[in-house]
């Protein structure tokens, strides 16, 4: 199988990539696009980015392995994430994270990653992918019932 972006993606890096004097750069927003498209980053989709930005193979793996961010592998549940950097940990992350494991780790892989730039509606987590804010356990219920 080989890795292609969809349609919708292509638009997107055309909009984007002259924005970067350099296509390096472009390695972070193609890897994101990359896992919101498939879920993860297949190693296709980095071989593909490698190319595109004409950097080598071992230099965009090293940049997907490096980041939290990113997936290489399929999820089998849906993901939450949820922030455990300072703002987040003392608006209650802690008592999130708890609350998820203990009512939806069947459902969810819930999954504690470092800040998402969110600090100012902490604590917060995502949802595939989409930011959830100034969350209580009962706050949480609700969008997961929800979803």
């Amino acid at each position: 199988m080989s890795f292609s972006f969809n349609q919708n993606n292509t638009m997107k890096i055309d909009l984007i990539k002259d924005r970067y004097p350099e296509k390096k750069a472009l390695i972070l927003p193609l890897l994101w696009l990359a896992q919101k498209q498939e879920s993860y980053i297949r190693e296709d989709a980095m071989q593909y980015i490698s190319e595109f930005t004409q950097m080598p193979y071992m230099h965009v793996y090293s940049v997907a392995t490096f980041y939290t961010m990113f997936r290489l592998q399929k999820p089998e549940k849906r993901v939450i994430e949820v922030c455990r950097t300072l703002s987040c940990e003392l608006n209650g992350s802690e008592e999130i994270k708890k609350h998820l494991e203990n009512h939806y780790s069947d459902a969810f892989e819930i999954i504690e990653v470092e800040c998402m730039g969110a600090c100012s509606g902490a604590p917060m987590c995502t949802l595939d992918g989409k930011y959830l804010e100034n969350l209580t356990p009962g706050k949480i219920d609700e969008v997961l019932d929800a979803n």
